[in-house]
């Protein structure tokens, strides 16, 4: 799996550095952390792998799964996420993490999996936006709805749910400007469109894009975003250019909320499911 290379590259660097040696008295154990924090997992996680290492250390450990192991029991949280059931999905984040190109993924996915999808163009502050979302609903024809004469987002979700496309639709999905997650203003907006949806349905999932580059740095638009909306879901874009996938873990363990599904590429299909189990192995496992 290419679009892992990266990353996988950061763990096995761990793996090969803690395999050169017969004790962990003889370990570097500031050069460990200094690998193990390169892989963007965090302080708290990487303590937690050390410590666990250090207590069952011995020339026979397998290093490969006792990291897996190690994680899968942090991560207990269960990570399974039924992502074609709900009717509305809201998409919002900061500005440049690939919302609009995601949104674009996940409809022809949910296409493919027979679903009948819906798309809002609600980025009312970036006209290009909205063009690339209609264009991608043209090509993998999918019905979009947009107002090119109202800048109100809240507006213009009203009206597309209230329409007869977003009514017969299995899953509507929206598309949201880019916020910088300090404006209050911008902020405040994403509530109110929340009021908006809830005014059609309750079934709805509202998730979070960040870019996979920004490692840490996304902690902080998490904890920003859910001050004011609900997130029950987080989508990881650009992982195929990051070495700092390792953000997948704190997330989960900080937050107990699931990686849906992660961008793997620039082609319209590079999109999958996220899956711990899966990812775990692509990580420590396979050949990149």
């Amino acid at each position: 799996m290419s679009f892992l290379k990266k990353t996988a590259n950061s763990f096995l660097n761990v793996i090969s550095f803690i395999k050169k040696y017969d004790s962990m008295d003889s370990v570097d154990i500031d050069n460990l952390e200094e690998k193990l924090l390169l892989c963007d997992v965090g302080y708290e996680i990487t303590n937690k792998i050390i410590e666990s290492i250090s207590k069952n250390f011995s020339k026979n450990l397998n290093i490969n799964d006792h990291i897996k192991q190690t994680l899968k029991d942090m991560l207990d949280f269960s990570t399974d996420k039924e992502t074609l059931n709900s009717k509305v999905l809201l998409i919002s984040g900061v500005n440049g993490t690939g919302k609009t190109t995601f949104c674009a993924k996940l409809s022809n996915y949910m296409k493919l999996h027979n679903k009948n999808i819906c798309l809002i163009a609600a980025d009312t502050f970036r006209a290009a936006a909205v063009e690339q979302l209609k264009y991608w609903s043209i090509k993998n024809d999918i019905p979009c709805i947009s107002n090119s004469n109202s800048n109100d987002p809240s507006s213009v979700i009203f009206d597309g749910l209230k329409s007869e496309l977003s009514q017969n639709a299995d899953l509507t999905i929206i598309d949201t400007a880019g916020r910088i997650n300090t404006n209050t203003n911008l902020m405040n907006e994403l509530s109110k469109i929340e009021k908006i949806i809830k005014k059609f349905t309750n079934s709805y999932d509202s998730w979070l894009s960040i870019d996979a580059n920004l490692g840490q740095n996304s902690l902080s638009q998490i904890e920003t975003f859910k001050k004011n909306i609900n997130i029950n879901g987080v989508v990881i874009n650009k992982m195929d250019g990051s070495s700092k996938g390792g953000i997948a873990f704190p997330i989960i363990y900080k937050y107990k909320i699931p990686i849906t599904f992660i961008g793997t590429g620039e082609k319209n299909t590079d999109i999958l499911p996220f899956d711990l189990n899966d990812y775990l192995d692509k990580l420590l496992y396979e050949e990149n």
